[in-house]
């Protein structure tokens, strides 16, 4: 990845620090483990520091309605190894912790645990390019958000975004319009909603792409839907990192008070390498609950180009909206653009999916300033004057970070308009409609540059499949929530025609059905119906378990766990 200015450096040192910090614990290599249930990368690392205790994700073996006892039962299998407990992740029957290697191989044998995984550090995309002249952002009119919003009518209005990053300071171009913030970065107990506030600077400069106003520019620096409301989830520090745990349970916040806020889309823009197949990773079942349950997921390519298979996750999931970057050249003509260099490429490492799905400007944008943060403080050239130039309003940043919350704009829009599409179908209208570019290739600029009339006036009614199917996460969750309907297959050759059993495809009933992996990849997800299912009742709860009372070692079963 390119890096620009010494930000970057601290910021990139901040994540180096967080794994230096580990603490080295005796560990016993004698015994065995079973390999299938930790992912490749967290057995590679242990085997080679198995002094070292690691921060990991638990995921207990699902089938239960009641997702909370599912983190319950991941938490008991922790503790019965004297592991240190961290959060619950109950949207996708987890909880985070800190373990050595003989503890991880203790837990792999645990008929309660399904799998290991490495709760990672993940940074955000920050600006990948070196300081350059102040400019101005043509982006926006690039892609005809203007055009969109007088032909149709449509700013965003009352469509809820959330906006998972650094947090939003307070701005005179979001005025009114940030309905909701929580700040789940500090460990504290029971954290309350709290004022809107940036310490890093990046996640105000994304919201403003979203939804700015141009109140402190006369309209100059708009960002796509000036009229939508924001909901600041903030999942990364004012260093620029975060972890893997933190994010989902920034995405279990989103589900749980979506519909208070009217949450229809979320932006990610932050990303970590992929180092197992989406199918494991505990950021794709999250994503993929997220989406069933209505809320499209807009997220960065990464910043790792340009060479190929570059794409972080969560955006190597295939049922996001990966979007990557392009130079606009500072004109609004597609003319003289390119592709960003730096932009990450498809297809996916590990699963070779075909990434990214679209792209939109990116490089030198000009959005929103949070005065005092990391960024602001660090690069204060990357400072653009309003109407005041004696307190510049605005900051001007690059990476696929500023291209993705574009995308979300873009589909804000799209949902005023048609407020009943599902995210399926929003992804299929944005990736029909996207401009064809004579520059680049499928792996680096995907469908084409989002285009927001084309997208918000499609009247296209068919959704956006993915051939490779859910997350094993996502599918161990949802068996009883589908148990019954019709069962429809992807391919009737599949796995020789058969499954596991031997059984024809066409003769699979629920009765002889063999719930693994294998049937997980032929299952058509899309055919079922998921408006019954109530997620708030089965995947949010308030647990905090570095808060809760840590004398647990002596508990009886794994639902006495304290749950305040």
């Amino acid at each position: 990845m390119q890096h620009g200015g010494v930000a970057l450096k601290r910021w990139t040192a901040a994540s180096l620090a967080a794994v230096l910090l580990m603490t080295a614990l005796g560990a016993s290599v004698e015994a065995k483990s079973d390999d299938t249930k930790i992912s490749p990368p967290l057995l590679a690392a242990m085997r080679a520091n198995p002094q070292l205790d690691f921060a990991v994700i638990v995921r207990a073996t699902g089938g239960n309605r009641d997702k909370t006892r599912e983190s319950a039962l991941a938490a008991a299998a922790v503790v019965k190894t004297k592991g240190r407990l961290g959060h619950g992740l109950s949207i996708i029957g987890s909880v985070s912790a800190r373990l050595r290697w003989s503890q991880v191989q203790a837990l792999s044998h645990d008929k309660d645990v399904a799998y290991i995984s490495r709760d990672d550090v993940v940074l955000a995309k920050f600006d990948p390019v070196e300081t350059a002249t102040l400019v101005t952002t043509p982006g926006v009119r690039e892609i005809g958000a203007p055009d969109a919003w007088t032909r149709y009518g449509v700013t965003g209005k009352g469509i809820g975004v959330a906006i998972l990053d650094s947090g939003i300071a307070p701005h005179p171009d979001l005025a009114g319009r940030i309905v909701a913030s929580v700040d789940l970065t500090s460990g504290l107990p029971g954290e309350p909603l709290v004022a809107p506030a940036d310490p890093g600077g990046h996640g105000t400069h994304v919201a403003g792409l979203v939804a700015g106003d141009g109140t402190a520019s006369a309209g100059m620096y708009t960002g796509v839907a000036p009229g939508a409301n924001l909901v600041d989830v903030r999942v990364i520090g004012s260093g620029g990192a975060t972890t893997i745990s933190t994010l989902v349970r920034g995405m279990q916040w989103v589900l749980a008070h979506r519909a208070t806020y009217n949450i229809r889309v979320a932006n990610l823009s932050a990303g970590a390498p992929v180092a197992t197949s989406y199918k494991t990773d505990p950021l794709a079942a999250a994503v993929e609950v997220l989406i069933l349950a209505g809320v499209t997921v807009v997220v960065s390519a990464g910043n790792n180009g340009p060479g190929n298979s570059t794409i972080t996750t969560p955006g190597s999931d295939p049922y996001v909206v990966t979007v990557g970057a392009i130079d606009d050249n500072a004109t609004p003509s597609l003319d003289d653009d390119s592709s960003a260099s730096w932009s990450s490429r498809g297809p996916t490492y590990i699963d070779a999916t075909a990434k990214p799905d679209l792209v939109a400007p990116g490089r030198k944008m000009v959005s929103l300033r949070s005065p005092g943060s990391t960024l602001d403080l660090e690069l204060p050239d990357r400072q653009v004057a309003g109407l005041d130039a004696a307190a510049p309003a605005y900051f001007r940043l690059s990476g696929s970070s500023m291209a993705a919350p574009v995308v979300t704009g873009v589909v804000a829009l799209m949902l005023e308009r048609n407020p009943g599409l599902t995210p399926a179908q929003v992804k299929h209208r944005l990736k029909t409609t996207a401009t064809p570019l004579a520059y680049g290739t499928p792996t680096s600029t995907g469908s084409g540059l989002v285009n927001a009339v084309a997208a918000v006036g499609s009247g296209d009614a068919a959704a956006d499949t993915a051939s490779n199917g859910f997350s094993d996460g996502l599918a161990d969750e949802m068996y009883p929530y589908i148990y019954g309907q019709p069962i429809q297959w992807r391919d009737p050759n599949f796995n020789g025609g058969v499954d596991t059993n031997g059984t024809a495809w066409s003769q699979v009933t629920w009765s002889t059905v063999v719930w693994d992996e294998v049937t997980w990849q032929n299952i058509t997800w899309e055919a079922f119906s998921w408006s019954g299912v109530t997620w708030e009742d089965i995947t949010w709860e308030d647990i905090t378990w570095e808060t809760a009372s840590q004398n647990v070692n002596g508990l009886s079963g794994p639902l006495a766990v304290p749950l305040d």
